[in-house]
């Protein structure tokens, strides 16, 4: 009985989820049409009631006794997490950003993935690779010189001696009319004279 409540609760995030993950899909998403709509009022009542309504039954099945390590409030307090956790999720929370108005707005640009990921680059290469994968213009460039900057603080000791190397580097991964200004960035982040 065990493994059906624990089910349940997951059914419950993955419905979260995907409720969470509508708000944020693109126009020509199933979950913007009219059968999407209809499949997220199941999900919405498959987590509200008919998870808790599942597990009291289950409960009453078995003699009205929990399973040893799950009692009524864990399993609602696990219910909750996991709905909470499932929603901002699909959400895809850390892709939010305050607006001009101050609330929270979903930011799908170039400029707000390669800001995003950036921080969670583990190598220098790798935060070129985000610089060079995203569609950026010369005013993304100009809007992510702090963020660039950031990085050649951060790995000022993997830069190579020689500003040229650096710009090799750079032209590497990123397009030619974007090279010398993102090296530019990351020696004055590095502390270098250019």
């Amino acid at each position: 009985m065990l493994g059906v409540l624990i089910g349940l609760v997951v059914m419950a995030g993955a419905c979260a989820y995907a409720v969470g993950h509508a708000f944020v899909a693109p126009r020509e998403s199933v979950f913007r049409s009219g059968v999407g709509g209809l499949l997220l009022g199941v999900a919405v009542l498959f987590a509200l009631v008919v998870v808790p309504s599942v597990a009291s039954f289950a409960v009453s099945r078995s003699g009205g006794t929990w399973p040893q390590h799950l009692g009524p409030q864990t399993y609602h307090s696990l219910w909750v997490v996991c709905m909470g956790v499932g929603l901002l999720i699909g959400l895809r929370v850390w892709r939010m950003r305050p607006s001009a108005g101050g609330a929270l707005g979903f930011d799908e640009s170039g400029v707000a993935r390669a800001r995003s990921q950036l921080p969670l680059a583990d190598s220098l290469e790798s935060a070129l690779d985000v610089l060079g994968r995203e569609k950026l213009t010369a005013r993304d460039i100009e809007s992510l010189e702090d963020a660039v900057k950031a990085l050649g603080a951060r790995f000022w000791h993997r830069l190579p001696e020689k500003d040229s190397e650096v710009y090799l580097a750079v032209r590497q991964h990123v397009p030619t009319e974007f090279a010398a200004r993102i090296t530019r960035s990351l020696l004055a982040g590095a502390g270098r004279k250019h």
